[in-house]
C-alpha cells in the first residue's frame, strides 16, 4: 500500500564549547557540520533533528466559498 505522504526535517546543531546552546549549523547539512568539527576539534558537539511527516492531503470543502463570492451576494442590491 502506498500513502501520499509529506516529509519534512529541519536540523540545527553547535558546539557546546564554541557556541554554548546556540545553534552555530543548520539545514540539511548540520549534522555532518557538527560530526566533523568534533573529528577535528574533539569538542562536544551536538544535532537536534525534528521530523514531521503527513500523511494524504487536504481534502478541498466544496461548501466553502470565496469571500469575494460571499460578500457580492450579501451586498447585492446594497446601495453604496
Amino acid at each position: 500500500m502506498t500513502h501520499d505522504t509529506f516529509t519534512t526535517r529541519h536540523l540545527t546543531a553547535g558546539c557546546s564549547v564554541c557556541h554554548g546552546t546556540d545553534a552555530h549549523w543548520t539545514g540539511p547539512n548540520a549534522q555532518a557540520l557538527a560530526a566533523q568539527h568534533h573529528d577535528r576539534t574533539k569538542h562536544h558537539t551536538w544535532c537536534e533533528v525534528h521530523l514531521s511527516i503527513r500523511y494524504g492531503t487536504d481534502v478541498r470543502d466544496d461548501r466553502q466559498a470565496d469571500i469575494e463570492d460571499a460578500i457580492a451576494s450579501v451586498t447585492k442590491g446594497v446601495a453604496a
